[in-house]
């Protein structure tokens, strides 16, 4: 069976399967999760990916997934992890720790007659880690402070951040 360009494409970026690993289905344009991602079809196009329809995988649905491969692509995400340990505590916790310096660095830039505000000091920060060249971005990089950028917090969660620190 001759593939098309690209099934091509999607062998030659062979995906190296680890089972302990969480992977979906995500849509090529958007870069969202596909619609029709689920355990089945994502198992069948690494089957695809790595031309291994031999064996138990032939009962995989490996033409749908052939088909899906031509509009979605097979990627890894973070697995949920347990409440100790979790993206989403991490990232409050290095929220913690980053708001002083924040803080401090805000200060030296902040230009105005009237006080600071925590509505307009939260905008600053949101604004700040999305710029991949900004001096408080690279200093959350370099201390390893991936949860917390990666999440790309919105001002509010921010704001809420700060609340919790005063109380």
């Amino acid at each position: 069976m001759k593939k098309s360009g690209k099934e091509q494409d999607a062998v030659k970026s062979k995906l190296n399967f680890d089972q302990e690993k969480h992977y979906v289905l995500e849509n090529i344009k958007t870069g969202k999760i596909a619609s029709s991602n689920n355990w089945l079809n994502t198992l069948a196009a690494i089957a695809v990916m790595e031309d291994e329809a031999a064996g138990i995988m032939a009962a995989l649905p490996l033409d749908k997934a052939q088909q899906l491969l031509q509009h979605n692509k097979v990627v890894e995400k973070n697995k949920r992890s347990t409440r100790s340990n979790s993206a989403r505590g991490n990232a409050r916790e290095q929220a913690k720790k980053m708001i002083p310096y924040l803080a401090v660095i805000y200060e030296k830039t902040f230009t105005s007659d009237c006080p600071p505000r925590v509505n307009e000091f939260c905008q600053w920060v949101v604004w700040e880690l999305q710029d991949r060249q900004s001096e408080v971005n690279k200093d959350a990089v370099s201390k390893g402070l991936h949860d917390l950028i990666d999440a790309n917090r919105t001002k509010r969660w921010w704001q809420d951040q700060v609340k919790k620190m005063q109380s």
